[in-house]
């Protein structure tokens, strides 16, 4: 009869405490945070990391958030991009459409998040962009927060004072044919004249192009005819740069001069090829890049990163992660709520310290932290070197 008795409590404690848990579960509260990326396309390698690094952040403040015991959790709703203006308007669209997502970490590229714009501000959608830096895109009063790295406005001053203490009279720009690349030419050379430059030769190319040969003809032409004491600047993705290295590692012209050139160049795959290292090497190449400078959580990411992913981050993926902490902190803050998020997230951001550098927002949303570092092709061709940095707030250039 004991035995019974005992049986019967035990039954009846484990019906109510299923029942607790069952209402527990039934309490957790979803917060869809959107994830608009390029997947395919040229840049379908950056998003699919930039993706792992938001799922890492997201599973680290879940884990947070159960263990605080919050009711609040979480969830990825992802949109590829197709890496192009279009397709960031239909992938953001999509997601909110099918999840009520109220904020997205991406689109990537300045002309992504152009593309997708108008359907955020319209529909009251934050943008949080981790990596998109083109002048087009700064914007005051817009739904759209660039929030880890820098406008163009402070790189293509550096460009400019790059170029005028390498000596160079005249210059040829090469650049994409949207609104990071034209962003970049406009930028740099009016910052290059403002110092006392002379000519630019600008020639643009079609985004996704793999085949520049006509466009690497014009260039060497341009630079003939500018004579001595002229520079060269590539302002090119990674495909459009290996198509143009391809042409240009055969032509006496185009080997004979300084080479600078966007970040996007500084891809694993340009040194791969053997050939195109040695050109870059030969042209003293140098590009400027995110500073190298680290925080403490800097290590600790990179070990998180692998130890779910059994692989390193991918270049400027922690500039995703640093974009879905910030998103997901507002939110936390001020509710899943466009508005709110809007209204909050400068707060948020502005004390907030990343894997790279601390953000803080100017009048548009944007970076207004700029420290670079200065990269050129090591000696054995195996890696790009930091040889200085440069300052975007102080305007200064300084070497190893």
């Amino acid at each position: 009869m004991i035995k019974k008795c005992l049986l019967i409590i035990f039954v009846v404690m484990l019906t109510i405490s299923l029942g607790a848990n069952a209402a527990a579960q039934d309490d957790i509260e979803t917060y869809v945070l959107g994830v608009v990326l390029p997947f395919s396309g040229n840049l379908g390698t950056f998003g699919q990391d930039f993706a792992r690094g938001v799922e890492l952040a997201v599973s680290q403040v879940n884990a947070e958030l159960e263990a605080a015991g919050s009711s609040i959790r979480f969830e990825i709703a992802s949109a590829d991009t197709e890496n192009t203006p279009e397709g960031a308007a239909r992938a953001l669209q999509t997601v909110v459409q099918t999840t009520g997502a109220q904020v997205s970490v991406g689109p990537l590229t300045t002309s992504e998040v152009l593309g997708a714009k108008q359907f955020a501000d319209e529909n009251g959608i934050v943008i949080v962009a981790p990596a998109s830096s083109g002048a087009a895109g700064a914007i005051p009063g817009d739904n759209i927060y660039r929030v880890i790295y820098p406008p163009d406005v402070f790189a293509s001053k550096a460009y400019a004072n790059i170029a005028l203490e390498r000596g160079h009279e005249n210059m040829v720009v090469l650049h994409l044919d949207d609104p990071f690349g034209n962003g970049m030419n406009e930028g740099f050379t009016a910052n290059f004249q403002a110092g006392g430059g002379g000519e630019v030769a600008s020639f643009a190319y079609t985004p996704g192009a793999t085949e520049l040969s006509s466009e690497a003809a014009a260039v060497s032409a341009a630079l003939a005819g500018f004579g001595d004491n002229a520079g060269f600047f590539c302002v090119c993705f990674l495909s459009g740069a290996q198509a143009f290295l391809q042409v240009a590692q055969i032509d006496p012209v185009l080997t004979s001069v300084q080479w600078m050139g966007n970040e996007a160049m500084t891809a694993a795959e340009i040194l791969a090829d053997s050939g195109h290292a040695q050109t870059l090497a030969n042209a003293d190449f140098i590009t400027v890049s995110f500073s190298s400078e680290s925080t403490p959580l800097t290590q600790i990411f990179i070990d998180d990163f692998n130890a779910m992913f059994d692989k390193d981050p991918g270049i400027f993926t922690n500039y995703a992660f640093d974009a879905a902490n910030i998103a997901m902190l507002t939110m936390l803050a001020a509710g899943n709520d466009g508005a709110a998020v809007k209204s909050m997230l400068p707060f948020i951001a502005n004390h907030y310290i990343g894997t790279a550098v601390q953000a803080f927002l100017d009048e548009n949303g944007d970076q207004a932290i700029a420290s670079y570092g200065l990269y050129m092709v090591s000696d054995d061709l195996s890696a790009f070197d930091e040889v200085g940095a440069y300052n975007g707030n102080t305007d200064t250039i300084t070497y190893n």
